[in-house]
């Protein structure tokens, strides 16, 4: 099984190691590996802190759309270009996870849009076009 370093993004195989080693990368990061006890735990280590730092970025940023449609004064055209931002971003960040926006994020848009802004509440009768 493969780890990271969540510095440099250098893979160790931990396998050949002692549960008691500490690995030390080339960096000058200390690994304990007997530390590794649950899921979450070795998640820490399986990607970079790159990658972790942009999923955070894309989760706020979805964060802020779902306000966008919970605000009632949001005009729709300013939910359109925040939600098509964050696509873009996720395909420059995550090209191979781009199916897991639409499951997740894009689902989650039209949820809301339904719910909030729908013609019950006097707002839009349909989720914003092209999104």
């Amino acid at each position: 099984m493969p780890i990271h370093c969540p510095k440099c993004g250098q893979e160790y195989d931990v396998i050949k190691f002692q549960p008691e080693y500490q690995i030390r990368c080339r960096c000058g990061f200390v690994l304990d590996v007997s530390l590794l006890e649950t899921a979450d735990d070795i998640l820490r280590y399986c990607e970079g802190e790159e990658e972790r730092q942009r999923a955070l970025e894309i989760q706020r940023d979805a964060q802020a759309i779902c306000k966008m449609i919970l605000d009632e004064h949001r005009a729709q055209v300013d939910i359109e270009i925040a939600q098509n931002q964050l696509k873009v971003k996720v395909e420059n960040y995550f090209p191979d996870k781009i199916e897991a926006y639409h499951m997740i994020y894009e689902s989650r848009f039209n949820r809301l849009w339904e719910q909030f802004r729908s013609s019950a509440n006097g707002l839009d009768s349909k989720f914003p076009p092209g999104v």
